[in-house]
């Protein structure tokens, strides 16, 4: 009985170490090397995609805080004209983009005559996919903001 079990280590053995005909063992070096790169190569591709939302996300804020200052030099109205020339200027292919939580307007004005400066600041919240891993936990609510400011003088109406 001992030698028989003896007999059945020694080929379980020689199946492991590639001596047999069933396991070699390149085929478990791969799948080991895989797990091991796997989630970096994932984690590192998911950085690539939220470091492009988020520049997409400056490149609108910065184009709707121009779009915006540049509405409110010839409004009678500045602040409301700014808040609806924001708004209305990505929400077609932004998640989110109206005047609600994620995106805020700011406009001082110095006043309505010409020459007077007219500061507009557009904010929008970025969703973070990563807000649970301990080196992005600043990122409370799970949410980044991105801004854009766009400073220009009122224009004579005609």
């Amino acid at each position: 009985m001992f030698l028989k079990i003896l007999s059945m280590i020694r080929q379980a053995g020689n199946y492991c170490t590639g001596k047999g005909r069933k396991i070699k063992p390149e085929k478990g070096n791969v799948l080991l090397e895989l797990a091991v790169v796997f989630p970096v190569l994932i984690l590192l591709i998911s950085g690539i995609i939220q470091f492009g939302f988020i520049l997409n996300a400056k490149i609108a804020v910065n184009s709707a805080a121009y779009e915006a200052a540049r509405v409110c030099t010839l409004s009678d109205d500045p602040v409301s004209a700014a808040q609806s020339a924001a708004a209305g200027y990505a929400g077609g292919n932004m998640p989110g983009w109206d005047l609600s939580s994620r995106l805020k307007v700011n406009v001082s004005a110095a006043g309505t005559s010409p020459g007077s400066e007219i500061k507009v600041e557009v904010i929008y919240s970025v969703p973070v996919f990563f807000s649970r891993l301990e080196p992005f936990s600043r990122w409370q609510g799970a949410y980044t903001d991105v801004r854009g400011i766009s400073i220009m003088r009122m224009e004579e109406k005609e």
